[in-house]
């Protein structure tokens, strides 16, 4: 290009373009010569996807628009042009497959972090085709463009022969700096539009869900929380006769409840052919519908439902069981965060073990937990 500003029209042209076939394939994609779309209207490397959370369906398009005229731009600058039809329709070539390499990089960044090495090409190359394609097809537009400023410059030149001529030498150096940004931009539209599209999905479907019967707040994945911890800070089971968890496990059983007392019962069973022995509280937390850990007091001591024997040493026969009791009283649920899961060890110190539950232990609740005991040791209150 002769002028600086023929140059970014024709530029302009390559982005105009590709923002014109993908609307074109988009009204395409509704009528019955969908299968055809591909072949003459190949958008696939930023199409408008219909089912993209909005605005994304459009910002993906403007965004791979805009990077491939800067692309395009660049290319221009830094290869020298003798050609001007040859040199802008294989750059426009280029530029439509630069640009899908950039969606093929995020996609196979993508694949990697969810599914490993497993499927991490899947998605190799394919946008950098359908982008190197759009180019073939179209770039002659922009290429009769510039051939047509080509000659419009020239012509001004020859009346301005004896006028210096303006050299910018830093001028490749800035447009490919900017066309660079281009792409990371492009990617990062990728990325925010399917997370976003995906968060929406998920919002749909829990609002497509009935809801909980007890009134309790709806699962939101989205929920910011911490997860339980599979093991606190603890001594565990210790000693060599302790009931640790290759001689033992616990059994979690099903919330009761009475004259508004709720109690969880948990049974500590020696499956070994040796007694074993254990002394202390059983290791408890709640999770609540997004698997959070739920803010619940969980303390040592007796409740309505069962009387706390203490802490005392407890030898289990083989084939018998130890119990404990959670118990407290009950809450409104209403619109609030309640304990779906409870996780529960031996003792602190023990990897936890996991069961769903329904119960009524909702966010600031206090639950109290009696140590492990024999059974008719340690029978609940009536």
């Amino acid at each position: 290009m002769r002028g600086s500003k023929s140059a970014w029209v024709v530029s302009a042209t390559v982005g105009g373009l590709w923002l014109l076939v993908v609307v074109l394939a988009a009204g395409v994609s509704l009528t019955p010569f969908s299968r055809v779309q591909q072949a003459v209207l190949p958008a696939g490397v930023t199409p408008y996807l219909w089912s993209w959370a909005p605005p994304w369906p459009a910002l993906l398009p403007i965004a791979g628009a805009v990077a491939v005229a800067l692309v395009h731009a660049a290319i221009l600058r830094i290869v020298p042009v003798r050609a001007p039809f040859a040199a802008t329709w294989l750059a426009t070539v280029a530029a439509g497959g630069v640009a899908g390499l950039t969606i093929d990089a995020v996609l196979v960044f993508g694949s990697l972090v969810t599914n490993g090495w497993a499927m991490w090409a899947l998605d190799l190359g394919s946008r950098a085709a359908v982008g190197a394609y759009w180019g073939l097809l179209y770039g002659w537009i922009p290429a009769l463009v510039a051939v047509r400023l080509e000659r419009r410059d020239a012509v001004a030149e020859a009346s301005q022969a004896d006028e210096p001529a303006v050299v910018r030498r830093g001028a490749p150096v800035v447009v490919a700096a900017i066309a660079l940004a281009s792409l990371v931009l492009l990617g990062a539209a990728q990325v925010l539009g399917g997370e976003a599209t995906q968060a929406q999905l998920r919002a749909e479907e829990l609002a497509s869900e009935p809801a909980p019967v007890d009134g309790a707040a709806r699962p939101d994945r989205d929920a910011e929380g911490d997860p339980v911890p599979e093991r606190v800070d603890g001594d565990g089971v210790t000693g060599e006769d302790g009931c640790t968890p290759e001689r033992a496990m616990v059994l979690v059983g099903d919330v009761d409840g009475a004259t508004g007392h709720r109690a969880l019962r948990f049974e500590l069973m020696n499956f070994s052919e040796e007694p074993c022995v254990v002394e202390g509280y059983p290791d408890i937390a709640f999770a609540d519908q997004n698997d959070h850990l739920l803010d619940a007091t969980i303390a040592p001591g007796s409740s309505f439902m069962a009387a706390d024997p203490g802490p005392m040493r407890v030898e289990i026969p083989a084939g018998g069981s130890a119990v404990a009791y959670v118990g407290w009283d009950a809450n409104p649920t209403q619109g609030a965060l309640v304990a779906r899961t409870v996780w529960v060890a031996a003792l602190a110190g023990e990897t936890r073990g996991s069961k769903p539950i329904q119960s009524d232990v909702i966010e600031g609740s206090r639950v109290e937990v009696t140590a492990w005991a024999l059974p008719g040791a340690d029978a609940p209150t009536p």
